[in-house]
């Protein structure tokens, strides 16, 4: 065989395998949805990725005008990274060397997986959750398997517990989990790093929505990781910053051995530490987003047809009494983007929403009446 034989085999065998992960469908956007409606980009209500909207924009312009006065793009960023750890070791009260930077959490994620798994390894998670963990999993060329949540959505530990063989490397957690919005016990979490010998892998990118976070036992045990995002309560989504806290020599491995050395922008960096300087001021936002999210949860249980869940996240997942890809699409046309989940367990016909300030719930939700009004 050529050697430029060989190199066409090989690329085809990578190919192939990269068929077996399923495509990550980001949903509408509003570019996309402008063309195909004729609806004015600036008119669309796009609600359907959970970023953000109670950080108001101009307080973000505020700290990108900042930062870019301060830095030298010319520049790697170097002494950024440790500022930004320094940043949030006084904020989450763990110290710096157990935290670890990374593109969003996703890119953390993924680094997590490739250290772990090899070929034929196993990971587990839960079903429903989010579709990031199985990519990471089957990029390795691991096996990925779920436990199903019980119908009240909460951990069936035991179930977890005896899906356990010596080739799972890593359990993947979201909680709040996404899409069904709840959190999960944490004497449930701990249980698992307790028995379980490999890494629990805990992802709480909306904990700081919720009640509890487990980050404090991150830094004290060996086997358990959590990761976060800048995101969802900071707003960031567009800047892409992540961390995750670990035990001494995990997070010191990693930050000194399998992370790249420039992952992330120094924008991005110093963004993320001047917008923890201004803490007290988020803290108000995600106070004025439970607020909404109540008042949303509220008015979704009045209409008739809809069961919305409880929610310790900044999204709403709600159930309609037909068609929910029908109900999308209608929303779509009204220039509404929401997410269409579908089938959540024994629930069918789920939608996820993401929980905005008050006017631009008004619109989703008169959008919606509407649209069941007229499919009623």
């Amino acid at each position: 065989m050529s050697f430029k034989s060989r190199g066409k085999r090989i690329i085809e065998e990578v190919i192939l395998r990269a068929q077996q992960i399923d495509k990550y469908d980001v949903g509408e956007t509003i570019r996309s949805l402008a063309v195909k409606t004729g609806i004015s980009p600036s008119e669309i209500l796009k609600l359907n990725s959970n970023e953000n909207f109670f950080v108001p924009l101009n307080f973000l312009r505020e700290i990108l005008r900042q930062v870019i006065e301060e830095i030298d793009p010319r520049i790697y960023p170097r002494d950024e990274f440790r500022e930004l750890r320094e940043a949030l070791s006084s904020y989450l009260g763990v110290p710096a060397d157990n935290i670890m930077i990374g593109t969003g959490s996703d890119q953390l994620i993924d680094l997590a997986a490739r250290l772990f798994l090899r070929d034929g390894d196993e990971a587990l998670s839960i079903d429903p959750t989010f579709a990031i963990y199985e990519r990471c999993v089957k990029s390795q060329g691991a096996i990925y398997r779920t436990v199903s949540l019980r119908e009240d959505f909460s951990l069936d530990l035991d179930a977890i517990m005896a899906s356990i063989t010596p080739k799972v490397k890593i359990i993947f957690l979201c909680s709040p989990n996404n899409p069904t919005a709840n959190q999960f016990r944490r004497e449930d979490i701990l249980r698992l790093a307790e028995e379980f010998n490999g890494l629990v892998a805990l992802d709480e990118a909306y904990a700081d929505f919720a009640d509890t976070t487990l980050i404090n036992e991150a830094s004290e045990l060996d086997n358990l990781m959590v990761f976060r995002t800048f995101s969802k309560v900071f707003g960031l989504a567009g800047l892409r910053v992540g961390y995750a806290v670990a035990g001494d020599r995990l997070a010191k491995t990693i930050n000194e051995r399998i992370q790249m050395p420039y992952s992330v922008s120094i924008t991005a960096l110093k963004a993320a530490i001047k917008i923890l300087e201004k803490i007290d001021c988020v803290k108000k936002f995600i106070g004025e987003l439970g607020a909404e999210r109540s008042r949303l949860i509220d008015a979704l249980n009045r209409m008739g047809g809809v069961r919305a869940f409880p929610s310790q996240t900044n999204f709403v997942l709600f159930q309609v009494d037909r068609d929910s890809s029908a109900v999308y699409r209608a929303l779509l046309n009204r220039g509404i983007i929401v997410r269409n989940i579908g089938k959540v367990l024994r629930f069918e016909n789920c939608l996820r929403v993401t929980v905005a300030p008050a006017l631009m719930m008004e619109r989703f939700i008169k959008g919606l009446w509407e649209v069941l009004c007229e499919n009623a």
